[in-house]
């Protein structure tokens, strides 16, 4: 006995149909399928865009920033009249100018103002780097790996003469307030023909 399906067509007895409905295990597979795409899409995609938040601490791109804006601002260039330009152009990488150094390290210096340089001298740091974070630079020996001041008692020979005694360190606040999440770039630099490190801490 047979039988009718349908379509039309028919099954023998005790025959078995080749179509049958969703099962159990079919839902269970598909449902474990979705939920593993499901948590990969939560733990990964929020990591696309981190490039693009803000962060609450400095980012390396800042203290980075200021590191090379020091350089651009110290830098020694072909302008040896004393006036100040609309271009500072240094030409010697990593050299510093004396006379802006000491403008800058050390602002009540009597020529500091009169220097030529691309700074106020008074300027405060933040200001004049575009931040919000405080900002600490030091120029200090080679073998020093965590300076908190600079190279002190430094002479340092300007076109206006020798200043003496002269603090290769600048800072926004206290260095000693910063205890976590303090950036850091270092850069070599040249100053009357030694070397020296700078470095740049943000916190």
């Amino acid at each position: 006995m047979s039988g009718e399906r349908p379509d039309g067509s028919t099954v023998a007895d005790g025959g078995r149909r080749d179509d049958r409905g969703q099962t159990q295990i079919d839902f269970a597979v598909g449902a474990g399928v979705f939920l593993v795409t499901l948590a990969f899409v939560i733990a990964f995609v929020p990591t696309l865009f981190e490039p693009f938040a803000v962060a609450d601490t400095a980012s390396p791109l800042v203290s980075d920033r200021i590191a090379d804006g020091t350089l651009d601002l110290l830098g020694a260039s072909t302008n040896v009249s004393g006036e100040a330009t609309a271009v500072h152009a240094p030409t010697r990488p990593g050299v510093l100018s004396p006379a802006c150094t000491v403008a800058f390290f050390a602002p009540d210096a009597p020529f500091a103002n009169d220097t030529g340089c691309p700074f106020d001298a008074d300027t405060d740091l933040a200001v004049l780097f575009g931040t919000d974070d405080d900002v600490q630079i030091v120029v200090h020996d080679l073998n020093e790996t965590a300076p908190t001041e600079g190279a002190d008692g430094l002479d340092v020979e300007t076109r206006a003469g020798t200043v003496e005694n002269v603090s290769l360190h600048r800072s926004t606040a206290d260095p000693g307030s910063a205890v976590d999440d303090v950036t850091v770039s270092r850069r070599i630099v040249s100053l009357n023909g030694a070397q020296y490190r700078l470095t740049v801490r943000v916190w």
